[in-house]
């Protein structure tokens, strides 16, 4: 066998090769670094908190009413409750996030529940002749208590802290997962 020997100029000295391996390496991460960069910020809103609702106080209260615009006769009222409303991107102020029914109590206390239907969201009528909450999306009441009349939701309406405060309503307002047997805040 002969052995033809290769010429020297068609072979790839080495120094040649590991210099552009090298400027390969350090020319993708120098790339990659302000593509990681550019990916962090435009993904951090999603990150963080979906939605946030600004302007609680330290305990997750917020201002709903004047308590002197409750019912003097202990009926519920319907009132919004407005917030600054903070979402990945945006902000929206002073936004109606929810609604609550707030009424004072015989003892003096104050007492709220979310106006939605734990069956499917839908806003809770109050029927002041009845004496009951009731949903217009199906046959469901509830009673004062919040407490079902039927089976058709998986639970009562559900009930938020509330005080007064400085002559205000201040309501701990979160909203539940409709359609489920459980309290699940969402």
């Amino acid at each position: 066998m002969t052995e033809t020997p290769s010429s020297p100029a068609s072979e790839e000295p080495r120094r040649n090769f590991m210099t552009k391996a090298l400027a390969v390496v350090v020319g993708s991460i120098v790339g990659l670094v302000p593509i990681i960069a550019g990916a962090i910020t435009a993904i951090d809103p999603l990150l963080r908190r979906r939605n946030s609702i600004q302007g609680t106080d330290d305990d997750g209260f917020l201002k709903v009413t004047p308590a002197s615009s409750l019912d003097a006769s202990g009926a519920p009222r319907l009132f919004p409750v407005i917030a600054d409303l903070q979402d990945a991107w945006n902000k929206f102020p002073q936004t109606e996030i929810g609604s609550v029914y707030v009424w004072k109590n015989d003892d003096g206390t104050v007492k709220a529940f979310t106006a939605r239907c734990p069956h499917l969201g839908c806003t809770v009528n109050y029927k002041p002749n009845q004496q009951r909450f009731a949903c217009p999306c199906h046959d469901s009441s509830f009673n004062l208590d919040g407490s079902r009349n039927n089976d058709i939701p998986p639970r009562g309406m559900d009930p938020l802290e509330a005080e007064i405060r400085g002559g205000d309503v201040w309501i701990k307002f979160e909203k539940f997962r409709a359609g489920v047997h459980d309290r699940i805040p969402v």
